[in-house]
C-alpha cells in the first residue's frame, strides 16, 4: 500500500494552518495528491471567524502550490454528515486534529469521530496546538493487542512504519514476553515488510491501566507517533472511543493514527 491521495480537513480554527504544513510534509514524502475539504459549519461564515472562512480555499491553494503538490480543494456543505459528503472514501489517509475546545463550532462535528468509523480510512489525528514543526513519524509506537482493530492500523501505516527510523511495538498483556510465540509472529510480520521493531512489552500486573503504560514508555522512547486501532460499532463517540481508546484520545499529546 501506498498513500497517493490524502484529505486534510479545513476549517477556520487556530489549528488549520499548522495541520495543512503537517499534511503537505507527509504528501511531498509519499508523492501524494493532497486534498483539502473545507468543513466549515453556517457559524464558521458569521462575526469574527467569517473572514478567515472565506479565505481557506486561497490560502490551501497557495500553501500547495507553492510546495509543487498536485492537489484538489473540495467545499463540504456544512449540514454533510457522511463519509460521501466529506469526500472521504477516495483517500488513503484522512488527516484532522482532535476538536479544540474553543473552536468546536467552527468545524463540521462529525470530524474526526463519526468520520473515522465510517470512512475505511485511516485517520491521523494531531493534537490540539500542534504547531506542524516537530517531527511526526521518525520514532513510532504500534499499540498492539492481536484485534482486528490493531491489525487494520498496522497495515494502513505501513508506509510511515517503513519510512521510520525506530519503530517500537507495545505490547500489555498479563502473560507478556518477547519469547511468546504470538508477539513473534506479529515482529517476523514487521520484518517482511522491511520494518524493523523493537520490543516494549508491559506485563499488566493490575496496578495501571494501558494507557498510563502506554505513555510510560512513550517517555522513555520520545516517540513523535501513535499507531493503534479505533474500536467499538457505534456512531456514538462515546462507545467508538471506549475504554483505552477513550483515555487515549482524551489525552493526546502527540499525533494518533487510528484505524477501524
Amino acid at each position: 500500500m501506498a498513500y497517493r491521495d490524502i484529505v486534510v480537513y479545513l476549517d477556520a480554527g487556530s489549528d488549520s494552518a499548522a495541520r495543512v504544513h503537517t499534511a503537505i510534509n507527509i504528501a511531498a514524502k509519499h508523492q501524494a495528491r493532497l486534498i483539502g475539504v473545507d468543513v466549515s459549519t453556517k457559524e464558521a461564515l458569521e462575526g469574527e471567524s467569517r473572514d478567515q472562512a472565506l479565505a481557506i480555499e486561497d490560502e490551501f491553494k497557495t500553501a500547495v502550490q507553492e510546495a509543487g503538490l498536485d492537489f484538489q480543494y473540495h467545499a463540504a456543505r456544512p449540514e454533510a454528515h457522511t463519509a460521501e459528503q466529506l469526500f472521504s472514501h477516495c483517500a488513503d489517509l484522512l488527516i484532522t486534529t482532535q476538536p479544540h475546545p474553543d473552536h468546536r463550532h467552527l468545524s463540521n462535528s462529525v470530524v474526526p469521530k463519526d468520520i473515522l468509523v465510517t470512512a475505511g480510512v485511516p485517520m491521523l489525528v494531531l493534537p490540539t496546538g500542534w504547531t506542524g514543526e516537530d517531527a511526526l513519524g521518525e520514532q513510532v509506537v504500534i499499540a498492539w493487542n492481536f484485534s482486528r482493530e490493531s491489525t487494520r492500523a498496522v497495515h494502513d501505516a505501513m508506509p510511515i512504519l517503513k519510512a521510520a527510523r525506530k519503530v517500537f511495538l507495545f505490547v500489555f498483556a498479563r502473560n507478556y514476553s518477547d519469547k511468546n510465540a504470538d508477539v513473534q509472529e506479529i515482529k517476523s510480520h514487521l520484518e517482511h515488510h522491511g520494518v524493523a521493531a523493537a520490543l516494549e512489552g508491559w506485563r499488566d500486573t493490575g496496578q495501571t491501566d494501558f494507557t498510563s503504560a502506554l505513555f510510560a514508555g512513550l517517555d522513555r522512547e520520545s516517540a513523535d507517533l501513535i499507531v493503534c486501532g479505533a474500536y467499538g460499532h457505534s456512531p456514538l463517540f462515546e462507545d467508538i472511543f471506549g475504554g483505552a481508546t477513550h483515555d487515549l484520545l482524551n489525552n493526546i499529546s502527540m499525533p494518533v493514527l487510528m484505524s477501524h
